[in-house]
């Protein structure tokens, strides 16, 4: 387990609704990097980005660059995978997502990244459960 996964408790209630690790709902963020632009976007995610991400409930899990090098012509990307426990705790996550703060960083991240998406995922065996507790706290 990374020092993300235990720091602030964000293991919350949502996960203990379900009892089941498994039924975590996960966030894939890929961005696109301008050439160059690695270590200062990176820097820019811990100090600016991080932090509000964690009291969103949203627990990293990983970051990855792809390819595992810069290339001087860009090309690369950053692979952020985020934990959220379950239903309750995309729901939290989403509610707090539309705020000015959040807003802002993305119109900062316009100087490092060309482009970005965000995909959502979970473990196959936990999607009955993940529905009916999803039509408990829609």
């Amino acid at each position: 387990m990374s020092a993300d996964a235990n720091q602030g408790g964000h293991e919350s209630q949502a996960m203990h609704e379900s009892q089941n690790p498994n039924d975590r709902v996960f966030v894939l963020d890929e961005l696109e990097l301008r050439p160059g632009k690695l270590d200062a976007f990176l820097a820019a995610f811990e100090t600016g980005y991080l932090p509000a991400a964690r009291a969103r409930g949203m627990t990293l899990l990983h970051r990855w660059v792809t390819p595992p090098l810069e290339l001087p012509e860009g090309g690369s990307s950053v692979l952020l995978v985020w934990s959220l426990s379950g239903p309750a705790g995309f729901w939290t996550m989403r509610s707090q997502s539309g705020t000015e703060e959040v807003a802002q960083w993305w119109r900062h991240c316009d100087g490092f990244i060309t482009r970005r998406s965000r995909r959502l995922a979970a473990e196959a065996s936990a999607l009955p459960r993940l529905e009916a507790a999803g039509k408990r706290h829609a």
